[in-house]
């Protein structure tokens, strides 16, 4: 029992962490005004790089990385087993997209779930990242890019014959960072439709 309830708050602990947004939290601090209500409307590091410059977009990067990195490095220096960090990576990112503090409005979760990916799986991460080189250095579009990286990483994970419970649990965040960038992919997807056209 003692277990169990070391991995529910764990896993509870790990969706905190996900749900402190740097990006809400500079805007409020350098110009007093929710992010949510400026620029694309989106709480993460591409929406602060519009309204705050460059520098905006780089500290909540960070922050968002090192959340992602801290929520899955707290359960691992607990001892539990690795399905509980997998189930934190997954917290921390529904944490980030669905912040209990801020109305359950947050961020896509690209950034908090690289940052959890790092420590929870490298060979995941370089393949990852590799992938979006590849389709970065083709399209020279970087949020599109980072989703089908996503998504095309999920697909090509079995074949590193990493163990069920890594491949699962990528697998369930992409579904979540996909399913909270749906406007961007309808649009790139009428956008494509309409190029095709002409």
């Amino acid at each position: 029992m003692e277990v169990v309830g070391l991995a529910l708050i764990s896993i509870i602990l790990a969706y905190l962490l996900g749900s402190l947004n740097g990006a809400y939290y500079m805007m409020k601090w350098k110009h007093g005004i929710d992010i949510r209500t400026t620029g694309s409307g989106n709480a993460g590091a591409t929406n602060a790089g519009r309204a705050m410059g460059k520098k905006g977009f780089l500290w909540v990067l960070a922050f968002d990385l090192a959340k992602g990195m801290l929520a899955v490095l707290l359960i691992r220096w607990s001892g539990l087993t690795e399905v509980i960090p997998g189930l934190g990576m997954i917290a921390a990112v529904l944490g980030h997209i669905f912040p209990i503090q801020l109305r359950f409005k947050g961020g896509k979760g690209i950034a908090v779930s690289l940052g959890a990916l790092v420590i929870f799986s490298y060979q995941a991460t370089f393949l990852l990242l590799a992938v979006f080189l590849c389709i970065y250095l083709f399209i020279r579009k970087f949020s599109i890019s980072g989703l089908l990286a996503y998504a095309c990483t999920a697909v090509l994970l079995p074949f590193l014959r990493l163990d069920m419970l890594t491949i699962a649990v990528y697998v369930l965040v992409t579904v979540l960072i996909l399913a909270a960038h749906h406007t961007h992919l309808k649009a790139a997807w009428s956008y494509l439709l309409l190029r095709n056209e002409r």
